[in-house]
């Protein structure tokens, strides 16, 4: 999995890439912050285009001028771009709107908000051709701008990341799994009950996420954006590098996983090969067995890409208006 290098024609940087987010991230946001204020209207910019701007010079990969219309980049790469930051959040007491900049709601002034991080990556399939392009894709870029601190409710800085999954490699055709299951168990089936249909949906972070074996190819932390503005580029994997398995993919939380499921993968995984290089503290085979079962996440935080191998796909099902469509398991 090497990015064809004929594509590769922009020379890029992370002096490049921060002298973007600064004056394309950063600059407007301050603005925008400043006139929301006034308005009471999100501060937060449609990153869509940005975000194909920002996977060019990740990937080093010209754009083909097109916009909406057409490849996302000139080596066909798809780009998809999720946005957390500056979602509109919920006031818990009158279920008014709040901005995320704002401490109470601006209506009954209550202080109990909901703060929203649901956005997600869209894929929309509405017949076999859109199908078949994307499991005929080289590579998908996913793009994610969000909050590193955001259980602890700290909102001043922000974490930009980019993904890559190629559809058309065994160690992540899941993809593939589950946009065919969409689109035929789901999207069909509610076509033919005259039901609303929606895209598929990608949540970052989720268990569905880290099935596809994504790597990570860029990150970065940006401090105190809304005060004095600092960009730090944590991991930046060059254009040219070959994504083989030499370049691990994202390491899943197990605590994302059900019992089951954990129950499975030990059952079918070697402990010695497997289970053990990825422990947090030295236990042998025989004491890892006699572990109760509610602390085996003490010793096993995450699961690499090897042990997600024994993990089956969930099914998932669509209910609308008390139907049911249950689909085929992965």
């Amino acid at each position: 999995m090497r990015p064809n290098s004929n594509y590769i024609t922009i020379p890029t940087s992370k002096e490049l890439i921060a002298d973007f987010l600064q004056e394309v991230v950063i600059s407007p946001r301050s603005v925008m912050r400043k006139w929301a204020k006034v308005t009471n209207q999100t501060p937060a910019a449609k990153l869509g285009y940005v975000g194909q701007h920002l996977a060019s010079l990740i990937t080093g990969v010209p754009g083909t001028g097109t916009g909406a219309r057409g490849d996302d980049l000139a080596d066909k790469s798809e780009v998809k771009s999720c946005n957390k930051v500056d979602q509109v959040d919920k006031c818990k007491q009158c279920g008014g709107r709040v901005m995320r900049m704002q401490s109470e709601c601006p209506y009954c002034h209550s202080s109990y908000i909901e703060r929203k991080e649901d956005s997600k990556w869209l894929f929309s399939i509405r017949d076999e051709h859109e199908l078949q392009q994307y499991k005929e894709l080289d590579r998908i870029i996913l793009l994610l701008f969000d909050y590193p601190q955001f259980s602890q409710g700290v909102f001043h800085d922000i974490r930009i990341r980019s993904f890559e999954i190629y559809p058309q490699e065994e160690r992540m055709n899941v993809f593939c799994k589950l946009i065919d299951n969409h689109y035929y168990n789901i999207y069909l089936p509610k076509i033919s009950r005259n039901l609303k249909t929606n895209p598929m949906n990608l949540h970052p972070d989720k268990f569905q996420f880290f099935m596809c074996n994504p790597i990570k190819t860029f990150e970065c932390i940006i401090k105190d954006i809304d005060s004095k503005p600092k960009i730090q580029i944590q991991f930046f994997l060059l254009p040219n590098e070959e994504r083989g398995t030499n370049v691990k993919s994202e390491m899943m939380p197990i605590n994302l996983l059900k019992n089951s499921e954990i129950k499975h993968m030990l059952d079918s995984a070697d402990f010695e090969g497997e289970v053990f290089p990825l422990l947090v503290s030295s236990v042998s085979k025989e004491d890892f067995k006699k572990v109760p079962f509610n602390k085996i996440r003490n010793y096993l935080p995450y699961i690499d890409e090897n042990l997600r191998r024994y993990i089956p796909l969930r099914d998932i099902v669509s209910i609308r208006h008390e139907v049911v469509i249950s689909t085929v398991s992965s």
